[in-house]
């Protein structure tokens, strides 16, 4: 169903940062020693997650499954998956949540949490239903978010407690700026108050995570500022309207992942907000020719990372912290993209080395957890 919808070529970038400019960086990066391995906090009790792609309707039941049971068995608390509002709304007011509710049902049953992406406008919704990426662009009217934002929190009252809005709002290939003002800022701040209304409105115990903003200083297809844009936004000021602060670190250094925490919390403390932070993609690649981190080379650098880049996020206060993604892409994903191979298990679902790095370090949680 997927496919009808959406060009395959997007697809494959679903939940997913870009990677094409990764390897341009800037390769003056301070000095590191090679084969340092950080250590957990003892007083850290957070949890981990992993970033599952192509778990949307139209996957096997079987497929389905045996990813879960692969989220499961490498010790994730938390599942973060694509909610297609296009596929979920058809036409105005008209539900289609069957196949949903099974992927959904099918993670809880595994004890995981499931974090949903709201992401994709219906053609009907869109600003520019006309054009070929209709579903990059704001709904026409928010309140058209809204009653869907509404709909989803009652229809899934005790199983969903927190619900992501779009997925790297600040990056152009996912969010489309429909008056040209050369920002998404203002139009993502639109969107973000009347979802979490609906939200609201339909659960009020439900959380409403931000966007997972890409934050990259590095990408050109990143708009910078982002987040005081949202914060300072003239009519819908964004600081009311989430309960969770979201990022991603991908391809970071673990000491520039602790800068940009410690710099988005110091965005909020200028808006007076003090907010929970979660980390939604953390993310590497095994495969040598994109390791662009000096300290991180190898099958052997690719697992120190996950465990280090986890670990100071955790100790930087994270309250959940995933890796991206679960499992490796498939043969959809070019060999050129440097985030093919960054999963903890490979496509077929073998695990990586990576894997039991990852199981290691939920099960630290765990004793930290129950002291």
């Amino acid at each position: 169903m997927l496919k009808k919808l959406f060009p395959a070529a997007f697809l494959v970038a679903l939940l997913l940062a870009s990677g094409l400019f990764l390897v341009n960086r800037n390769p003056e990066l301070p000095p590191c020693e090679n084969n340092v391995t950080y250590s957990l906090s003892p007083d850290v009790n957070g949890s981990l997650g992993v970033l599952v792609v192509y778990m949307d309707p139209g996957i096997s039941h079987e497929r389905a499954e045996a990813v879960f049971d692969a989220a499961r068995d490498v010790g994730a608390k938390w599942v973060r998956i694509g909610f297609i509002w296009a596929i979920a709304e058809p036409s105005p007011g008209e539900y289609n949540f069957t196949e949903f509710d099974w992927i959904i049902n099918a993670a809880l049953q595994r004890n995981l949490l499931v974090l949903p992406v709201v992401m994709f406008t219906p053609r009907w919704a869109s600003e520019r239903p006309d054009a070929r990426n209709y579903y990059l662009y704001p709904p026409s009217n928010p309140e058209y978010l809204r009653e869907f934002a509404r709909a989803l929190a009652a229809h899934y009252r005790g199983r969903v407690t927190h619900w992501e809005l779009w997925n790297e709002p600040d990056m152009a290939g996912f969010l489309k700026d429909p008056d040209g003002d050369g920002s998404t800022a203002d139009d993502y701040a639109e969107m973000l108050a009347h979802f979490y209304r609906g939200i609201k409105e339909g659960n009020s115990s439900a959380k409403v995570v931000l966007g997972g903003l890409a934050n990259s200083k590095a990408e050109p297809s990143c708009e910078g500022s982002y987040l005081r844009k949202l914060l300072s936004d003239p009519e819908f000021p964004a600081g009311r309207n989430f309960d969770v602060m979201n990022v991603h670190t991908n391809f970071r250094n673990p000491w520039e992942i602790v800068e940009e925490m410690r710099e988005i919390r110091t965005v909020l403390q200028e808006f007076g907000l003090e907010k929970p932070i979660w980390v939604t993609e953390t993310s590497y690649t095994p495969v040598k020719r994109f390791q662009i981190l000096p300290c991180y080379r190898g099958e052997e650098g690719f697992e120190r990372y996950v465990h280090n880049a986890l670990v100071v996020e955790l100790n930087e206060g994270a309250e959940v912290a995933f890796w991206a993604a679960l499992h490796d892409y498939g043969g959809d994903r070019p060999e050129s993209d440097p985030y093919k191979y960054s999963g903890l298990y490979t496509y077929d679902l073998k695990p990586k080395g990576a894997a039991e790095v990852f199981r290691n370090l939920s099960e630290e949680l765990a004793v930290n957890g129950s002291r």
